[in-house]
């Protein structure tokens, strides 16, 4: 039996599952939202609000220095308006279930990613949790009520696990680099200025209702800006294969709240779909794995 996780790992959980829960919540809010504003309208505002928040607070305390990451940085931006996008597209198509579910792929490609591309050990334990944490979310959104299979709608979902697992790799490297405040302020500028460049906001509809508008600056700051720092502080801590796992309970969240907010029932299969996966998070935090905990620049 391996020796309980160390403080830093414990923080990491911590700030991994802070992340998780306003995600979750943040994505019923969005669902209502989405009555009256365009998905990806939403996704750019998320960026426009949380950019509004971190460039000033980035500027004065004298964290805009790239460190020689211009391009990445660029990347990584444009990973964000990405995996923002092909979520909302992907759960708009196939329902949120089947959304959730693809997107959620992600952390097991960052497993497959690691032990196949990076040649980092990646125990059997491990493998089970992320896999527990799969048959889990899948059973909390019911993926397999699909009624027809929609191309355009799983090639979103796809898109989106795999740009969600490229910004936990990404911002695993680059937090090594830099700050998670002075990554995120470049990721949200750069997802901003291509918001700008494929819808103008010129365009964008004015006549929302007061609750719209409240919805949408949640959405940027609680369920953005918050988050996404919280998830920087994780993966600063430990691997990005454990902050993927422990995200998994997002939709867990996201189906509690749905329950409780917008009176969406929860049926058996659905609780003990949310039942595993928060046993495989427990897991992950009781029994962190040493392989595992190490961050990327950290292992030789």
């Amino acid at each position: 039996m391996q020796e309980k996780s160390s403080p830093r790992i414990g923080s990491a959980v911590g700030l991994a599952l802070f992340a998780a829960v306003l995600w979750g919540v943040s994505g019923t809010v969005a669902a209502d939202a989405f009555a009256e504003v365009a998905p990806a309208r939403v996704a750019q505002v998320r960026s426009l609000v949380s950019l509004a928040f971190l460039l000033p607070y980035a500027w004065r305390r004298g964290l805009l220095r790239t460190n020689g990451a211009g391009g990445q940085l660029v990347a990584f931006g444009l990973t964000l308006a990405t995996v923002h996008v092909s979520y909302y597209w992907a759960v708009d198509r196939l329902g949120v279930g089947p959304g959730v579910t693809v997107q959620f792929l992600g952390p097991v490609l960052v497993l497959v990613w690691m032990a196949v591309a990076q040649k980092r050990p990646v125990p059997k334990t491990m493998w089970l949790a992320g896999l527990a944490a799969l048959a889990g979310t899948v059973m909390v959104t019911r993926a397999w009520d699909v009624a027809s299979l929609d191309v355009l709608g799983v090639g979103a979902g796809l898109t989106a696990a795999a740009t969600f697992a490229a910004y936990l790799l990404m911002g695993e490297h680059l937090t090594r680099r830099l700050s998670a405040v002075t990554l995120l302020t470049y990721g949200f500028l750069v997802a901003a200025v291509f918001w700008a460049i494929a819808q103008p906001l010129w365009d964008f509809p004015t006549s929302l209702s007061t609750k719209a508008w409240v919805e949408l600056l949640w959405v940027g700051i609680g369920g953005t800006m918050i988050p996404f720092l919280a998830t920087m502080g994780a993966l600063k801590r430990a691997s990005a294969g454990m902050v993927g796992v422990i995200g998994s309970i997002e939709p867990v969240v996201a189906a509690v709240t749905a329950w409780l907010f917008l009176s969406q029932s929860l049926v058996a299969v659905q609780i003990v779909g949310g039942l595993l996966v928060v046993a495989a998070v427990a897991f992950v935090q009781r029994w962190g794995v040493a392989d595992l905990e190490v961050p990327l620049d950290s292992v030789r």
